[in-house]
């Protein structure tokens, strides 16, 4: 079983850009961390089949079955579920829409051979860029999803972030979440998620597992921020694209993440992963 892996959904809409990701792996991953592929099952045939040939791949039936259908919500439960493999003790996940930009190594997500790092902060500077486009920065999307789900677990303090991917989780974790504390609410994954989404703008994966570990504190909670640039609005990226250059970027994160639900708009933002 292995220690750690990077763990990457997607399906076929998305695969131009997952091969960026798998590029920029191959180029920077200097422990030769294993690369772990899910693909729904009516795309796996599509895949290329170099990536059969360099990482595992599995076909989302083989991780979970799930009956949420919608796209976004769908590729969450998957991500979820991953300890179900029985393949590793932890691991990155990884969206379809990242990108790394320098040699990157277990340390980077490892505290120490058993814990992993946590994402989890306060998010101060994207609560800053919200009001500076002149949105709420108090119904930004991690603290709605956040208000939604704490009182599941009942848990008080600091409105925790606990993104933005890519995620450091624990299988020990989301064990333990679905079976011990589902099974003594007599639910399943599927139908805790939906609940959720009855009340929430949008149910966030993240947030669960973030919250899970500080009700239950199974693993010890080493924090960390952001891993990655992440640039979530056009705007954001209009105001800051021309700040920091590729190199300064790398001094501070291990890759970048465009927003892949503007990116199929904006192709020239492709040059900005360029490398020589």
């Amino acid at each position: 079983m292995y220690k750690l892996i990077l763990f990457i959904k997607t399906y076929e809409p998305d695969f131009k850009t997952v091969y960026k990701l798998l590029d920029s792996i191959d180029k920077f991953n200097q422990d030769n961390i294993p690369v772990i592929i899910s693909v729904n099952d009516d795309h796996f045939d599509f895949l290329k089949p170099d990536c059969f040939e360099k990482y595992k791949v599995y076909r989302d039936s083989e991780i979970f079955q799930t009956t949420v259908t919608e796209g976004w919500r769908y590729q969450q439960i998957i991500k979820c579920n991953v300890y179900r493999l029985n393949i590793c003790e932890n691991y990155v996940a990884i969206d379809s829409d990242s990108v790394f930009i320098r040699d990157f190594y277990i340390s980077d997500f490892m505290f120490d051979e058993n814990t992993p790092y946590t994402i989890m902060q306060e998010s101060k500077d994207l609560l800053e860029m919200t009001e500076r486009l002149q949105m709420d920065s108090q119904t930004i999307f991690f603290k709605r999803a956040l208000r939604d789900t704490r009182p599941f677990f009942g848990n008080k303090g600091k409105e925790w972030d606990y993104g933005p991917s890519p995620y450091i989780w624990n299988c020990k974790v989301w064990e333990h979440f679905n079976e011990v504390f589902l099974k003594d609410l007599n639910l399943d994954f599927d139908t805790f998620f939906t609940q959720i989404d009855k009340k929430s703008y949008s149910p966030s994966d993240c947030v669960i597992y973030g919250e899970y570990l500080l009700k239950t504190r199974l693993i010890n909670i080493i924090p960390i921020g952001s891993l990655f640039k992440v640039y979530h609005y056009k705007r954001q990226y209009a105001i800051e694209k021309n700040q920091l250059n590729m190199e300064q970027l790398s001094k501070i994160y291990l890759g970048l993440i465009h927003q892949s639900n503007w990116k199929r708009k904006k192709k020239k933002w492709y040059r900005f992963f360029q490398w020589n």
